[in-house]
């Protein structure tokens, strides 16, 4: 079992282009990350960002690198802390 912080970011359908190119970019700056994509409800798209802790919260510096690029002031939910895995 692993701790982790995740996220849940959520873009408008027509930006999800967008939104890929930018998180392929977070993804190469945290290679731990995982993502995956929730189904997409009321018009917009919905991701599912998971950062391992790793003896320190590797989740801190997306959130501000993130906070830097949000220019279309996408709703970033999170952190929520969670155990990932089977016991």
């Amino acid at each position: 079992m692993q701790e982790e912080y995740n996220y849940t970011l959520t873009v408008p359908l027509q930006d999800v282009d967008e939104a890929e190119l930018l998180l392929a970019e977070a993804r190469a700056n945290n290679p731990q990350m995982r993502l995956s994509r929730k189904p997409d409800r009321g018009g917009t798209a919905r991701f599912y960002l998971c950062f391992p802790y790793a003896g320190s919260r590797t989740d801190l510096r997306f959130q501000e690198w993130f906070t830097t690029r949000n220019s279309k002031r996408w709703d970033l939910f999170g952190p929520n802390y969670g155990v990932w895995g089977l016991a």
